[in-house]
């Protein structure tokens, strides 16, 4: 029984209360100081008790540690200090002062002194474009007189200009010259551009010189400028109706170039087979007859078929309605098919290099006819190209085979050859 009660923890002379548990009370958990590195902080414990405020007390009391309290730096100028100051803008020209803050620096005697004595440091802002100005003999012999433009009403413009800094909107609200008529922002801009690039171009002696200058380089056109805003103020105008159905008029044009790209792929796939058999034919023939170039004539006579063949003659349409430009579109791009491999690429080459690579959009009779004679002309220009290299080329190896025959020559005479 006594074993039991050991087991159980029961005393043997009768059962007690357990006892009662003392709570412990919560230590002070240390805070690293400030300054204190980590790994020494580590060192500490319960053990070894030590208080922030005495580790801080014996820190301060130490110089030249890193990472201390920096002491305050004294400006030799002194202590800053505001000031309200009166100060003057050198844009204006009617002096006026207004006040504002200064930032200022009293030293040890207590003089005050501003922390910037020089200009109004806003000054350097104050930014105007050069006018350019003439004198009585530029007047006779640089400027060109102009109907309207008197010497006294140019004298006022340019000083309108040197004013309002060549802002032209307010000068032509303002311009109020007396018999003058009324000028246009174009008319006052026209006038002052061309007495200046005038005077640009006389004083260097010539163009070349100022060729760079943005006067010189892109004179001011009164009338480009007047179709410009003319067409803005109708962009502006127009309504939100008139907007949908142009943007659903794009959408249709878009659908019709892709359903022509499509049909313009599917012939020239079909004709592929035909154009290799046509091209295999005509590599057994002989080179094509010369033929002198002419100048294209298609005038429209009655009774005159308005349509044309791959020969630029006049044909007759089909039965049913025929479209003269997607007839010679059609008829133009079945022609290029039937180039095969580098005679097409040489095509293509050839009619972007004149710059017409391009259908023309403007699908006329004349402009169709001369479209087709053009492409048959290029054509025959290429074949007879390929032709003179195969000549070349025959008559490069005939001199090579005949120079190997001639095999007795001299060195002399070898090197003289040579050197032709």
């Amino acid at each position: 029984m006594g074993d039991v009660k050991d087991i159980l923890g029961v005393p043997r002379e009768g059962l007690a209360p357990p006892p009662s548990k003392s709570k412990k009370k919560d230590e002070p958990k240390l805070v690293k100081p400030k300054g204190m590195s980590r790994e020494a902080f580590a060192l500490l414990s319960a053990s070894h008790p030590l208080m922030p405020s005495q580790l801080m007390d014996d820190i301060r009391k130490k110089e030249g540690v890193a990472g201390l309290k920096e002491k305050a730096r004294r400006d030799p100028r002194g202590v800053v200090t505001f000031q309200w100051r009166k100060f003057s803008n050198p844009a204006r020209g009617d002096g006026l002062e207004l006040e504002h803050w200064v930032k200022c620096y009293r030293d040890a005697q207590g003089r005050v002194t501003p922390a910037d004595t020089g200009e109004y440091s806003f000054a350097k802002y104050n930014k105007k474009p050069p006018i350019m100005r003439y004198n009585d003999e530029e007047w006779k012999n640089l400027i060109k007189k102009e109907p309207g433009w008197s010497r006294e009403e140019t004298d006022y413009l340019l000083d309108m200009c040197q004013r309002f800094e060549l802002r032209f909107v307010a000068i032509a609200d303002r311009y109020e010259f007396p018999g003058a008529p009324e000028r246009s922002i174009e008319d006052l801009k026209a006038r002052y551009y061309g007495v200046a690039r005038q005077l640009l171009v006389g004083r260097e002696g010539g163009p070349e010189s100022v060729a760079n200058n943005l006067l010189v380089r892109h004179p001011f056109n009164a009338q480009h400028e007047k179709e410009r805003k003319r067409g803005l103020e109708l962009l502006m105008q127009r309504s939100r109706e008139q907007d949908e159905a142009e943007n659903e008029i794009l959408q249709q044009a878009a659908q019709i170039e892709a359903k022509r790209k499509a049909e313009a792929a599917a012939r020239k796939a079909a004709a592929g087979p035909a154009a290799a058999a046509a091209a295999g034919g005509s590599s057994q023939q002989g080179p094509a007859a010369a033929r002198e170039v002419q100048e294209f004539r298609a005038q429209e006579e009655p009774g005159v078929p308005p349509l044309f063949d791959e020969e630029a003659q006049p044909k007759a349409p089909d039965k049913g309605a025929v479209a003269r430009g997607q007839h010679a579109r059609e008829l133009v791009e079945a022609v290029a098919a039937r180039q095969q491999g580098k005679a097409a690429k040489a095509l293509e080459g050839a009619l972007a290099e004149i710059k017409m690579d391009q259908f023309p959009r403007c699908p006329t009779r004349a402009v169709c006819g001369a479209y087709i004679a053009l492409q048959r002309e290029v054509i025959e220009l290429l074949e007879l190209k390929r032709n003179v290299q195969a000549k070349q080329h025959m008559l490069a190896g005939m001199k090579r085979a005949k120079r190997e025959e001639d095999g007795d020559e001299t060195p002399s005479q070898k090197r003289q050859r040579m050197g032709k």
